[in-house]
C-alpha cells in the first residue's frame, strides 16, 4: 500500500502563487535567532523580519514594529523592492524624507524554483537600523548578510521542493548561527581562518552524522585542537538532575575520569549547570569552585579550565569543557566568545540526535504497527480464504509466530471430530506439528485451565516456571501470553499461546492486545466454517425473496404529481422482507382517475407471489376507462381463481373519481370499510358488496358513488394500520386512526400518512409493524380540476380542442353549451399560437390550460408568454372594412366575448392570463 508524503516545508503557497513563511513557533524561533546574531554582527540599534499572512497582510515574524521598519518591509512586498544598503540622511524609495539612521534591507527569496505556479518574489525581509549616531552600516556587513540570507533561501529551498523538513529547521538554526559567527570572527582576523574552517566542518558533521557519540568525539577534537588544550570534554545530567556524567572526553586520563560522576551541587560544571553562565578559571588549584575530586581519580592536574552550558530548548543539558591550555597561560574572553559556538554546536548536535533517535524509535513503532496491520489484513485473509479449520490453523500459527517475535507459538482447540480432545498445534518457526490429545490427560496444565475458565494471561518475567505439567513445559517457557478463544455465544472452544521471545525480552500489553485481535479475526473464521453451510441453504432462499421484492417494487405505481384538485398522500411498509399489500394509482387521459388498495391473505412469500400476480390482473382491468369498478372487480376475480392455490385470496377497494363532476365510485371485494371524512369534520364508512377475489369462480359486486367537496378526505387503508396492538393487547382502532387524520387535515397529505404511521409505531412500542402497513389519502381542495400543457403551434390546436371536449362532455350539457366553450376555447388557442407567439424569439412556445368545474359554471384559464395582449387595441369587428379590404379579422376576441359569459384579460410576471367563464344555468 502505498503512503502519500506529508509536506511539512517552513513556507506556505498562497493563492496568487507567492511564498510566506509558517506561522508557528518553531519558525519564530528560527528567525528570532537569526534576527539576534544580524543585530549582533552589525551592531545595529534594533531591527525586524517580516513575511505576509495567507491572507495576504505584512506580518511580523520576529523583531520591533517601528514605523521605519515596517515601511522598508512593505515597500519590498508592494513594489518588489530590491536590498538597500542606506546612509542616515539619505532618502529611501518609499519616502521622500531622508532617514535619520542608517538602514538595512535585505530580501529572503528563493530562485531556480523548478515549480511554474509558485513565484520567485520575497517571502520574508531582515530590516536593520543603526544607531542614529553613525552614518552608514559596513558595506561588508551588508553583503555577509544578503550572502546568509541567500543560504537560508537554498536551505528552505530544498525543504519546499522536497517536502521534508525533519532536518531543515536544526539546519537553518545551526549554518545561519554559525555562519554569522564565523563571519564576524573572520572579519576581525585572517588568524580565524582555521577556526572557521573547524567551525563549519562541525556543523557539517551535525547535518552528516547520526551517531551522538561519533559526533560529540568530532566536536571535542575539533575545540581541543582550535583552543589548544590538553583535554576536552561533556558532561551531560542524569535522569535525576543532581549528578553530571562524562558522556564524551578526550585527554590522557579519559578513560578513568568517563566512569565518575559529577554532583551539581559542587564543582565548576555544577555552577555553570546552576547558573546557566560559561566561565573561566586559569588558577585551577587554588579555586575552591574546583571539583577536586576528578583530579584525585583520574592523576590528573587541572590549571586552567574554560567551561560552558550546553542549552536546548532553554533548558541546561550539561556543560562542555576545556582544560589546561597547551602554548599559553591563560584562557581569554575572546577564548570564551568562541567556545560558546562549540557549546551551540554541541548542544544543537545533542538535540539533532535527540530528536532523530526519538524519530527512530517513532519509525520503529510505526513500522510495528504497519507491520502488524498487514498480519491482520493477511490474517483476515485466511480467514475468507481457508477451506476448513486445518488449513486456518497452519496459516493462523506462522503469523501469530512472526508477528509475536515468538521462540514457540501453539493453537489448542476442542476436536470437532472427537468428543473429549484436544487437538495441538506446534510451531517453533521450523518444524510443525499437529497432534489430537485427550483431555482427561491434560486437565492439570495451566493451558487447558486458560480455556476452561476462559482466563488470558501475560506473564512478563523471563524466567522458565516449573510447571509440573509437560504440555505447559514446553508451550510456555519463559515470558509467555495464553488468549483463550471464545464463540459468539462466549463459549471458550480453544486458546492460542506465544512464548519466549526471540530477544529475550518480556511480552507486554501491546503484545497482548495484539494478540487478542488477532484470536478474534481467528474465531470469526472457525464461525465462518460452521455458519457456511446454513448460509449456503438460506442463501437460495434469500436470493428469491430479492427477485420478488424487486418485483414488487416494480408493481407499485412510481411516485407522480397530479395536477388536479385533490393531494395524494401514499405510505406503504411490509411486516416481513416483502410485502402482501398492492396499491395503484392511474391517471385516464380525460383526467380522470382510479385508485386502488388491496390485501393479500397471508404472509412472507406466497402472499408475495400471489400479490404480484393479482395486482397485475387488476391493473390491466383498470386500465380500460368503460369498466366501472363492479366490473373490474368480477372480471378480477374469474381471473385470479383460475390462478388461486392453496385457498390464497386478495381483499381489494377501488375507487374511480371524476373531477368533472367531483364523483367518487367505488367497489369492494371483502375489503375493510373505507372512510369518508367530510369538510364539517364528520365521516362516513364506504361499504361495498362481494367476495374477496380469488375464493369463488364467479361473484358480483356492488358499490357506489358519492360527490365530494374542497375539504373532504378519502382514507384507503389496509387492517395493519387499524389492528396494530399495544403491549397490553389493546386495539388502535378505526376511529382512533380517522381522529388522528382529522387533527392533522391541515398538513399535506404525504405528512398527514407519515405522521400516523410513526404514533401507530410509538402505540405498538415496535418498530417494524405486525403486519403489512398501507394508507392511501385523497385530500380535496377548491384547485382546478384539470391541467394541462400545450405546444403553442397550428398542430396542438385539435389537441388542445379534444382535451376541452373530454373534461366537459361528462356533464352532459346542452349542446349549444358545449358548442359555444369549444368554439371560444379554439378561438383563443388560436389567438395565441397565430398572434400572441408571432415575431417572438421564443425557441419552444407553450401555453398551459386550466380548468375548474363548479355545480353551475365552467372556468378556463389560458396562459401563454407571447407579446402582452391589450384588448383596448382591438378595433370592435367591422363587415365593412373586412369586405374593402382595410382591415382583416377582428372577429375572434369578439366572438369568444360573446359566447362566454365573462372574459377577463389580465397580464401577470409578463404572462398573458386570459379567463374564460360559462355559466350553465
Amino acid at each position: 500500500m502505498s503512503q502519500v508524503k506529508k509536506q511539512e516545508t517552513l513556507l506556505r503557497s498562497r493563492p496568487d502563487g507567492s511564498l510566506v513563511l509558517e506561522e508557528g513557533e518553531g519558525v519564530s524561533a528560527i528567525f528570532e535567532s537569526f534576527l539576534r546574531e544580524s543585530i549582533g554582527l552589525t551592531h545595529a540599534e534594533s531591527g525586524a523580519v517580516f513575511s505576509r499572512f495567507h491572507s495576504g497582510g505584512l506580518r511580523l515574524v520576529s523583531g520591533s514594529s517601528d514605523k521605519d521598519l515596517v515601511e522598508a518591509a512593505d515597500w519590498v512586498f508592494s513594489h518588489n523592492g530590491k536590498d538597500l544598503l542606506l546612509d542616515r540622511g539619505k532618502s529611501p524609495p518609499w519616502t521622500k524624507s531622508s532617514s535619520p539612521a542608517p538602514l538595512i534591507v535585505c530580501k529572503l527569496k528563493l530562485n531556480g524554483l523548478e515549480i511554474p505556479t509558485q513565484k520567485e518574489s520575497a517571502y520574508a525581509v531582515l530590516v536593520l537600523r543603526g544607531k542614529r549616531t553613525l552614518d552608514k552600516f559596513a558595506k561588508t556587513d551588508f553583503e555577509l548578510l544578503r550572502t546568509t540570507c541567500r543560504t537560508i533561501g537554498r536551505l528552505l529551498r530544498e525543504s519546499y521542493v522536497s517536502g521534508d523538513s525533519s532536518l531543515v529547521t536544526l539546519s537553518l538554526l545551526a549554518t545561519t548561527q554559525l555562519v554569522l559567527e564565523a563571519a564576524q570572527a573572520k572579519r576581525q582576523s585572517e588568524r580565524f581562518d582555521f577556526l572557521l574552517t573547524e567551525v563549519i566542518r562541525v556543523s557539517g558533521l551535525i547535518n552528516s552524522s547520526l551517531d551522538l557519540s561519533q559526533l560529540l568525539e568530532a566536536i571535542m577534537l575539533s575545540s581541543k585542537t582550535v583552543f589548544r588544550t590538553e583535554a576536552c570534554s561533556v558532561l551531560l545530567l542524569d535522569e535525576t538532575k543532581e549528578h553530571l556524567y562524562f558522556h564524551t572526553v578526550l585527554g590522557e586520563k579519559s578513560e578513568a575520569v568517563t566512569k565518575m560522576k559529577v554532583p551539581v551541587a559542587k564543582g565548576v560544571a555544577g555552577l555553570v549547570v546552576r547558573e546557566s553562565k560559561p566561565m573561566i578559571i586559569n588558577d585551577a588549584q587554588n579555586d575552591d569552585r574546583v571539583y577536586k575530586e576528578v583530579d584525585r581519580v583520574s592523576q590528573f592536574t587541572t590549571r586552567n579550565i574554560m567551561a560552558a552550558p550546553l542549552v536546548a530548548n532553554d533548558e541546561v543539558i550539561g556543560v562542555i569543557e576545556a582544560i589546561n591550555t597547551v602554548d599559553r597561560e591563560a584562557f581569554t574572553t575572546e577564548d570564551l566568545e568562541l567556545f560558546l559556538s562549540f557549546s551551540g554546536t554541541s548542544a544543537l548536535a545533542i538535540q539533532k540526535t535527540g530528536l532523530l533517535q526519538n524519530l527512530e524509535l517513532a519509525n520503529r513503532d510505526l513500522r510495528k504497527k504497519v507491520s502488524e496491520l498487514e498480519s491482520l489484513f493477511e490474517l483476515s485473509h485466511a480467514v475468507t480464504q481457508s477451506r476448513n479449520r486445518l488449513g486456518l490453523v497452519r496459516k493462523t500459527i506462522r503469523m501469530v509466530h512472526h508477528e509475536l517475535d515468538a521462540t514457540i507459538s501453539g493453537i489448542f482447540l476442542y476436536s470437532l471430530s472427537r468428543e473429549g480432545s484436544i487437538s495441538c498445534a506446534f510451531y517453533d518457526g521450523v518444524h510443525e506439528r499437529i497432534d489430537r490429545i485427550p483431555e482427561a490427560e491434560i486437565e492439570t496444565s495451566q493451558i487447558f485451565a486458560s480455556i476452561r475458565e476462559g482466563l488470558p494471561i501475560l506473564k512478563r518475567d523471563i524466567l522458565n516456571q516449573p510447571f509440573p505439567h509437560s504440555l505447559d513445559r514446553t508451550y510456555l517457557k519463559g515470558s509467555y501470553i495464553i488468549v483463550p478463544l471464545f464463540l459468539s455465544s462466549g463459549e471458550p472452544y480453544g486458546a492460542v499461546t506465544v512464548a519466549d521471545r526471540k530477544d529475550k525480552l518480556s511480552y507486554r500489553d501491546s503484545d497482548f492486545r495484539l494478540l487478542q485481535t488477532m484470536a478474534s479475526q481467528v474465531t470469526k473464521g472457525f464461525e465462518a466454517f460452521r455458519l457456511r453451510n446454513e448460509m449456503l441453504a438460506k442463501k437460495a432462499i434469500q436470493q428469491e425473496i430479492d427477485i420478488t421484492r424487486k418485483i414488487q417494487q416494480n408493481i407499485l405505481p412510481s411516485e407522480k404529481v397530479f395536477l388536479s384538485n385533490f393531494d395524494l398522500g401514499i405510505l406503504s411498509y411490509p411486516a416481513k422482507d416483502v410485502s402482501g399489500d398492492f396499491y395503484d394509482y392511474y391517471q385516464y387521459s380525460d383526467g380522470q382517475y382510479s385508485f386502488l388498495v388491496a390485501d393479500v391473505s397471508g404472509k412472507s412469500l406466497p402472499a408475495a407471489l400471489f400479490m404480484a400476480m393479482s395486482s397485475s390482473i387488476i391493473r390491466t382491468l383498470a386500465r380500460n376507462h368503460d369498466l366501472t369498478p363492479e366490473e373490474i372487480l368480477r372480471q378480477g376475480n374469474e381471473l385470479i381463481f383460475e390462478d388461486s392455490h392453496f385457498g390464497m385470496f386478495v381483499t381489494a377497494f377501488f375507487i374511480h373519481y371524476n373531477p368533472s363532476i367531483f364523483t367518487v365510485e367505488y367497489a369492494s371485494a371483502g375489503h375493510n370499510d373505507q372512510v369518508w371524512i367530510k369538510e364539517d369534520g364528520s365521516y362516513e364508512l364506504i361499504k361495498g358488496q362481494g367476495p374477496p377475489l380469488g375464493v369463488i369462480p364467479t361473484a358480483k359486486y356492488k358499490g357506489g358513488n358519492f360527490r365530494v367537496r374542497p375539504g373532504d378526505i378519502v382514507v384507503l387503508y389496509t387492517d395493519g394500520a387499524v389492528e396494530e396492538k399495544d403491549p397490553q393487547g389493546a386495539e388502535f382502532g378505526l376511529e382512533r386512526m380517522i381522529e388522528e387524520i382529522k387533527i392533522r387535515r391541515h398538513l399535506p397529505s404525504r405528512q398527514i400518512v407519515q405522521e400516523l404511521y410513526s404514533i401507530i409505531r410509538a402505540f405498538s412500542g415496535s418498530k417494524e409493524p405486525f403486519d403489512d402497513f398501507t394508507v392511501l389519502l385523497l385530500k380535496f381542495n377548491d384547485d382546478f380540476q384539470f391541467y394541462r400543457t400545450f405546444d403553442a403551434n397550428t398542430s396542438q390546436i385539435p389537441v388542445f380542442r379534444e382535451f376541452i371536449y373530454d373534461t366537459i362532455k361528462v356533464r352532459n350539457l346542452d349542446e349549444a353549451f358545449r358548442d359555444d366553450i369549444l368554439l371560444a376555447c379554439d378561438e383563443a388557442g388560436t389567438n395565441i399560437v397565430m398572434h400572441g407567439y408571432k415575431d417572438t424569439l421564443l425557441r419552444n412556445p407553450k401555453f398551459d390550460c386550466k380548468i375548474r368545474f363548479t355545480e353551475d359554471s365552467i372556468t378556463i384559464v389560458l396562459t401563454d408568454s407571447g407579446t402582452e395582449f391589450n384588448r383596448s387595441t382591438v378595433k370592435n369587428p367591422s363587415i365593412e372594412e373586412n369586405l374593402s379590404g382595410k382591415r382583416k379579422g377582428g372577429f375572434g376576441v369578439y366572438l369568444i366575448e360573446k359566447l362566454m359569459d365573462s372574459v377577463d384579460y389580465n397580464t401577470e410576471e409578463g404572462r398573458n392570463i386570459l379567463t374564460l367563464k360559462k355559466n350553465f344555468r
